[in-house]
């Protein structure tokens, strides 16, 4: 038997029950990959990744980008929103090399969508070994 490194995905502090329900359900390695995915396109490690429960589609941008959207929609009670203050390396006091991200899930009928943070952390499991 040998050890093999995994990535899965933590929440951070404070996320709710409600959310992490729902975010448990998407495969954690289709986020992990749109996070480096949109990471090397934007030149940026301080992303976002939205989508729909209405469409299993993962689109990504910059954190900025998506404040701006936010103020768009909300004027200025967009400030309420702590993705426009912190990105997701600061909450989880990750270096930038780390795997953080927000992820925004609009939800039909919602007013709000759901905004949580993200960081990939590695495990280990046990494999057989190839004989």
């Amino acid at each position: 038997m040998r050890l093999m490194l995994k990535t899965g995905l933590e929440f951070a502090p404070g996320t709710t029950e409600d959310s992490k329900k729902l975010v448990q359900q998407l495969p954690p390695d289709a986020l992990i990959n749109a996070y480096r995915t949109t990471r090397q396109a934007c030149g940026s490690n301080d992303i976002v990744l939205m989508m729909s429960d209405q469409d299993p589609t993962i689109h990504g941008g910059t954190r900025m980008e998506y404040a701006a959207h936010l103020k768009r929609i909300f004027g200025a009670r967009a400030t309420a929103f702590r993705m426009c203050r912190e990105s997701a390396h600061s909450i989880m006091r990750l270096p930038s090399e780390g795997d953080a991200f927000w992820l925004v899930i609009d939800i039909r009928g919602a007013d709000v969508p759901i905004m949580c943070v993200l960081f990939a952390t590695p495990y280990e499991i046990a494999a057989a070994a190839a004989n």
